[in-house]
């Protein structure tokens, strides 16, 4: 059994020793950890998701913070322990490291992180029908899980001038109270958006939580009778 170890890499901040990390959790979510340690006295000096947000910039991207963490001063010895409650990921040791990223900005880091996750392809599996538009079918629909692992159920339309709008996109993979009642992820903001392959990825990996690099358009799969999810975290 592979048991994972918490690898925390040294830098300097304001003339101070600290270390950072990117965590992904239990569920899927992807943390930025960062701690200042003295002697037997860790604290955690910043903690949000990364996987939101994306498109912002400068401080408005590291809004999110986990609402569970509520320890941020600590002795060392309970590090794993308030990672396992609060953020959802077990480890069973820490490996302090030095290297390269010393000295980049957390700009600079969490884009060299982006950088090195990105060598493999994560592909958007679209089912387009109808007239072209922009070399792409003038309606579009999938099925699939994002990074959160929440399955859903997506329908574009080309509407005018170049934009495209959401004429559906809803949860499939709950049971809710009220019969046919459709949740809509709410990170979900935008209405329209540019109708070209870069502004769908845009919109699904900024504001529905998904991480794909390229999309395929296809037809004649039936996601009407079997609700499987085409692509995503699966």
């Amino acid at each position: 059994m592979q048991r994972d170890i918490l690898k925390l890499e040294h830098y300097t901040n304001n003339s101070t020793d600290e270390f950072r990390t990117i965590i992904k959790n239990r569920h899927g979510r992807v943390l930025y950890l960062s701690l200042e340690i003295n002697g037997t006295d860790c604290t955690i000096t910043d903690c949000f998701y990364i996987d939101r947000n994306q498109g912002r910039n400068g401080p408005n991207r590291y809004l999110s913070k986990p609402m569970k963490l509520q320890t941020f001063q600590f002795h060392i010895d309970n590090l794993l322990h308030v990672i396992e409650t609060q953020l959802d990921k077990k480890f069973y040791n820490i490996e302090f490291t030095k290297n390269d990223n010393a000295s980049l900005s957390l700009e600079q880091y969490l884009q060299s992180k982006s950088e090195n996750s990105h060598h493999k392809y994560h592909f958007l599996i679209m089912i387009g029908d109808g007239e072209s538009y922009n070399e792409l079918p003038v309606r579009l629909r999938t099925r699939l899980k994002n990074t959160l692992h929440r399955a859903l159920y997506i329908e574009l339309l080309y509407y005018k001038e170049g934009k495209g709008v959401i004429s559906q996109c809803y949860y499939y993979d709950r049971k809710y109270k009220r019969q046919d009642l459709k949740v809509t992820p709410p990170l979900l903001k935008s209405c329209f958006f540019p109708y070209t392959k870069e502004g769908i990825l845009n919109l699904f990996n900024y504001e529905i939580c998904c991480n794909f690099t390229h999309m395929i358009v296809t037809d004649g799969i039936d996601i009407d009778s079997n609700t499987a999810p085409l692509c995503g975290a699966i």
